[in-house]
């Protein structure tokens, strides 16, 4: 159902962008319309990107293996960190599970990329439970709308609505994070904390295959 979406909003989403870069082409002469037409085509490419990493559903093809996730968290925090961003980890020292960690590691990059973008800071808690491991990133950001949390898994939501792709990104994040963690066999979830912020909770079984 969200690859079907997917492909009719990409129909949608294509439309104006490709107007106008036809617009803009017959006056390329014009300095300033020659940039504005990189523009577009800057963000076109970036729609294609992700649209093409979202459909390809790379978590389904790779293997899984016994992985560290506590390693894996602090590397993708440790990326973050050395961009000047504020992103903290706290648990235990190893914590095991069998998993696909490349998939698992773009997902959670998402998450981390989200907590910092809109909610200044990320601090990622993985730890075990009694029927498998979670990985939460909470932010101090503004949190989500309740009507909102599950509407912003849907491909090509964006809650921040201008079009600068920097801010806001092309809406695809979320849904190819939770299709990971589902391929998983478990669940991405959303809550906001009530003391404010947003937690953003990647739940995973025990048996993950």
């Amino acid at each position: 159902a969200d690859r079907t979406r997917m492909v009719a909003a990409i129909s949608h989403d294509l439309r104006t962008p490709l107007t106008s870069l036809r617009l803009r082409a017959e006056f390329i002469d014009d300095d300033e319309t020659r940039e504005r037409m990189v523009d577009t085509i800057d963000e076109m490419t970036r729609m294609a990107e992700a649209t093409l990493a979202f459909a390809r559903d790379d978590a389904a093809g790779e293997a899984s293996r016994n992985t560290d996730l506590v390693a894996l968290v602090e590397a993708v925090s440790a990326d973050f960190s050395d961009l000047g961003h504020d992103v903290s980890v706290e648990g235990p020292e190893h914590l095991y599970l069998s998993v696909r960690p490349v998939s698992l590691r773009r997902a959670l990059r998402n998450l981390v990329e989200n907590a910092v973008r809109y909610g200044v800071r990320a601090r990622v808690r993985p730890e075990r439970t009694a029927t498998g491991v979670v990985i939460a990133v909470d932010d101090d950001g503004p949190g989500i709308p309740e009507d909102k949390l599950e509407e912003v898994f849907a491909p090509f939501t964006r809650l921040e609505t201008s079009r600068n792709l920097e801010t806001g990104g092309v809406g695809l994040g979320l849904a190819t994070a939770r299709s990971i963690v589902r391929a998983h066999g478990g669940e991405l979830t959303l809550a906001n904390r009530p003391g404010g912020g947003l937690t953003a909770a990647i739940h995973l079984p025990v048996a993950a295959e």
